[in-house]
């Protein structure tokens, strides 16, 4: 009887137990999602030199380009913005100089280098500008903000402007170009 009685015990426990963890039990906790949002601007050069050569007689007769320099000016931007671009000086060698106005910046195209894709609504303006001593108008400008955006620049020497580079001493004339990002 004992051991009918402890087998019982046995069964009743465990049908209790088993009836225990078949019920739902739910537990639930919550947490708040902070996402803190920067406007950020980014933006760099990659080439540190730029060569134009103006060494044949082609070169004077119809101007020469450094080429295009692709993603020559990555921009990081979490709002619209532009771009413009200013010469530290004209173009110097040994005292002598070239007006750097004879030189232009041209905008030839854009690639989104982020990992995602591009906002839907970006467009890029491009425009061309005489290099400067003062500031130009903006030679790129945008509808939003992009996570990196390539642009390929050229320099280049139109032919209306080789005039400036005849009667010269040999050698290579410089000046420092900088670029500067603004938001709109």
């Amino acid at each position: 009887m004992k051991t009918i009685f402890k087998l019982a015990v046995v069964t009743v426990v465990a049908l209790v137990s088993g009836s225990t963890f078949a019920q739902d039990k739910k537990s639930s906790a919550t947490t708040n999602l902070n996402v803190n949002l920067a406007d950020i601007y980014e933006l760099t050069v990659n080439d540190p030199s730029v060569n134009i050569d103006m060494n044949t007689v082609e070169h004077f007769q119809h101007g020469n380009t450094s080429g295009e320099l692709a993603n020559h000016v990555q921009v990081t931007a979490t709002q619209k913005y532009e771009v413009k671009v200013v010469a530290s000086s004209d173009l110097t060698n040994n005292g002598i100089t070239i007006p750097v106005n004879t030189v232009e910046v041209r905008v030839k195209g854009n690639t989104n280098l982020a990992k995602g894709s591009a906002p839907a609504n970006f467009t890029a303006t491009h425009n061309v500008a005489a290099l400067n001593t003062t500031e130009s108008n903006a030679i790129i400008t945008t509808t939003s903000g992009s996570a990196k955006m390539g642009y390929a620049i050229e320099y280049a020497i139109p032919a209306e402007q080789t005039a400036a580079y005849t009667d010269k001493a040999e050698g290579t004339y410089s000046t420092t170009v900088t670029y500067n990002l603004y938001a709109l």
